[in-house]
Parts: C-alpha cells; sequence; structure tokens
C-alpha cells in the first residue's frame, strides 16, 4: 500500500471506503474492519469522496456521508457501528491508525477549503496535483499540517508530567505546543515550557514524530533537561504540573501515542539502570 491523495473515481468492486459519519467512522463489528467493499454499500452520490491510497488493484477512497440518507442497517455489512477516531486509538496498530486518520484529515481539508479565501467562489479540483485552487488567481491548495512539539523534560530520577484543563481529572502528559511562524522546532519547545510551567530547558534531544488526525498535526516529540525555574503553571492551559518518579506515575496516555511512548521510553530506560 502507498499514500496518494487523488480526486478521479468510478465506481468499481475492488474500490474500499473509509467512511466517515458526523465526524465517526463506520467500523464493521464483524470483520473487525473500518475498510469496507463498495460493492456492499448503499450510499448516495452526494457523498464527498477522495482517493488516499492505493493497494494492490485497490483505490481507497475516504468519503464523509455526513447529511446524506446513509443508513447503517441498509447496507450488505450487517454489523455496522460508528466510533469516534479517539477511541478506536486504542483498537488499531500504527499503519491503520494512520490510514485511518489520514481519511479524517483530507475530509477536514476538502471541507475546510470549499470556498476561495480572495473572491469566495467554491474551488475547482485540479486531478493533476491532487489539489484546490480557484480561476481568480491560481494559487493551488494541498492539504495543511500544523507541526506540534511534544516535550519530556527530566531532572534527576524525576520527569515533568502536566494536566491540560482539557484533559479529565488524574491524566497527566508531556507538555505540547504549536510552532509559531519563524520558530524551529527547539524554540518552541523552549518557549512552551516557560510560558507553560515556568521552566528553562537544556540539552534538547529529538525523539520521533507521530501523524495527529484532530484534525490535522504532526506531532514532533523531544526529550529535554531541567536547567532552572520553579514549576508555575500558567492556570489556562496547564492547570497541574509535577515532577514525577517511575514508581508514582499517575495515569498517562497509551503506547499508541507519541506522548505515551515518550513516557515509556522514559521508564524502560530508567528500569534497566
Amino acid at each position: 500500500m502507498y499514500f496518494k491523495r487523488f480526486f478521479d473515481f468510478k465506481p468499481n468492486n475492488n474500490n474500499i471506503f473509509i467512511i466517515y459519519n458526523d465526524g465517526k467512522v463506520v467500523y464493521d463489528l464483524d470483520q473487525k474492519t473500518f475498510m469496507l467493499e463498495e460493492s456492499f454499500l448503499n450510499y448516495g452520490e452526494e457523498c464527498t469522496k477522495v482517493g488516499i491510497a492505493i493497494n494492490g488493484g485497490s483505490n481507497i477512497y475516504a468519503v464523509d456521508v455526513t447529511n446524506t440518507n446513509f443508513q447503517l442497517n441498509e447496507q450488505g455489512y450487517i454489523s455496522l457501528v460508528e466510533y469516534d477516531l479517539r477511541q478506536m486509538m486504542s483498537m488499531l496498530n500504527e499503519d491503520d491508525l494512520n490510514l485511518v486518520g489520514r481519511a479524517n484529515q483530507l475530509l477536514h481539508w476538502l471541507k475546510s477549503n470549499k470556498h476561495c479565501g480572495y473572491c469566495g467562489a467554491i474551488k475547482n479540483e485540479d486531478k493533476k496535483e491532487g489539489a484546490l485552487f480557484c480561476s481568480c488567481n491560481k494559487i493551488m491548495t494541498y492539504p495543511t499540517i500544523s507541526p506540534c512539539v511534544l516535550c519530556l523534560i527530566k531532572k534527576d530520577d524525576q520527569i515533568l508530567l502536566a494536566r491540560n484543563a482539557m484533559f479529565p481529572e488524574g491524566l497527566f502528559s508531556v507538555l505540547a505546543g504549536f510552532i509559531e511562524t519563524s520558530e524551529t522546532a527547539e524554540q518552541t519547545l523552549e518557549r512552551e515550557v516557560e510560558e507553560e510551567v515556568g521552566l528553562k530547558v537544556q540539552n534538547i534531544k529529538y525523539f520521533g514524530s507521530q501523524s495527529w488526525p484532530f484534525p490535522s498535526q504532526l506531532m514532533i516529540g523531544y526529550e529535554c533537561e531541567y536547567k532552572s525555574g520553579e514549576i508555575n503553571v500558567d492556570g489556562l492551559e496547564i492547570v497541574e504540573a509535577k515532577w514525577f518518579g517511575i514508581d508514582n506515575l499517575p495515569n498517562t496516555p497509551p503506547n499508541s501515542t507519541l506522548s505515551g511512548r515518550l513516557i515509556n521510553s522514559y521508564i524502560a530506560g530508567r528500569s534497566r539502570l
């Protein structure tokens, strides 16, 4: 399988649909899959479709059936349900999560870029470029990715974990923030840490990255070391932040997330000492 963005669509028994309905993924409990064969589906032409990948002789499409007459109980699959994409993170391997997330991102791209920002007209599809454009300026609009930095701060035998205001009680994670215009990822990390918890850091080292389809982010993970300062949360985005050792860790994100892998990598390293 390889990713490819395309607008061409012809009904075909080999086509595979990844269907979203009002932001939720249509999933077959019997076959345990979100990749549904077009030949077993009853869908209207008014749905939004965009090609996202090719697997052998099959084209894979992201399909949005929101505000259409698509009915779960009128399909060739008998055990269809709808899942929130975040619910599926613990169900899927990394490759499947990337695929279903790509579908969500490209559907979001089409919806959020329907009209030209210069003249307000509906944009056209450029099939060669796999992009959207308007005849008023011919500017191509490609899918936008927003880079975001994750930061695991180490101090002696502890790490700093924080609770975002949006998190449920008891859940802590690493710090995170979006890269601003003209910043490097490392500059973002230093700024976000100081803004959110009042600390300065040093010895920044790259850890890894992850596509994050909520809706279109690229998470870039780093480890770093505490340099100076006292914890002083901003009280707006971050409501709690504490130093934790591996023997008193709070609830943290699952290993299917980059933040979870950052934390678990530290735990594994400390456990070997």
